[in-house]
């Protein structure tokens, strides 16, 4: 599947855009694009992708797009046939008039909230419920209103306790990390150096600790060992070419760091919950 841009088609006199929508098909391209993007689905079912991860969806979901991050939302063909969409979009950056005002310190969790979007973030029904009225409200408001709405139901949804995050942290790992602490001097290591086998003792001199601290320390601030994580971004970026290229497996195996296949075909279906023939079919049968 080819991952697209997407320009959003912005009116002069709002700073925001907003769209309820019935059409039979959620959509048909796997795309990104520079707004935020809160998804509402009322009425419609059927798979959803955010960045490697792909999963079911049926109603009621919410869900924020973090900008920039990959997705799609495609309904069943069954639910198209029967015209049962019904999807409030609200799509965002973070600039208005020019300024930044999710900067300011009255509003640190809501761009707390923002920044963990670059994953998708999922809201449970608590926090749907809480935001209901909002969201019906919103597409019909006066303009005025359609900011002071945006603002409270970004409140809520920063404030919500029962959310989850969607894509793996690997998907959107940007490659240029810095190396301004330890942890981030890491990661940017491995993100530079996951096509070849990685050891502790190398990873404990980048990080200027021996490997017993290091293990510690990487358990305590990610909540996972360093090699499960290396093995999540090597399955990342497999999952990016089974979505995007034309490989094969081997090759794809090979790419993403790991050095024998059924190491692959291990560690995708621990991960995964599937094989990587499973997980390039269900893209493939999007397209």
């Amino acid at each position: 599947m080819k991952l697209n841009y997407k320009s959003i088609d912005k009116q002069i006199t709002r700073s925001f855009h907003t769209n309820r929508q019935t059409d039979p098909y959620l959509g048909s391209n796997w795309h990104f694009h520079e707004e935020y993007e809160l998804i509402y689905i009322l009425k419609g079912k059927g798979i959803r992708i955010v960045g490697d991860n792909i999963s079911d969806f049926a109603p009621p979901q919410l869900a924020l797009m973090g900008s920039k991050l990959p997705h799609l939302w495609k309904n069943d063909p069954d639910e198209a046939k029967s015209k049962e969409t019904d999807v409030i979009i609200l799509q965002f950056n973070r600039l208005f008039a020019g300024q930044d005002i999710f900067s300011i310190p009255e509003f640190s969790n809501i761009s707390e909230l923002l920044k963990q979007s670059e994953r998708g973030i999922l809201f449970g029904h608590k926090t749907i419920r809480k935001t209901h009225s909002l969201l019906l409200s919103i597409t019909n408001a006066s303009e005025a209103n359609r900011l002071i709405n945006l603002q409270y139901i970004l409140m809520e949804l920063a404030e919500s306790k029962d959310r989850k995050l969607v894509s793996s942290p690997d998907f959107t790992l940007p490659l240029t990390l810095s190396g301004g602490n330890r942890l981030n001097k890491i990661i940017d290591y491995i993100s530079k150096n996951y096509m070849r086998p990685i050891d502790l003792e190398e990873l404990a001199r980048v990080a200027a600790m021996t490997p017993t601290s290091l293990c510690r320390f990487f358990k305590n601030r990610t909540n996972k060992t360093i090699f499960y994580f290396i093995n999540e971004f090597r399955l990342g970026k497999a999952c990016q070419m089974l979505i995007s290229e034309n490989y094969s497996i081997g090759d794809i195996c090979f790419a993403s760091g790991f050095n024998s296949t059924s190491s692959f075909y291990r560690t995708f279906k621990e991960v995964k919950h599937t094989t990587p023939q499973e997980y390039q079919k269900k893209y493939a049968a999007l397209k």
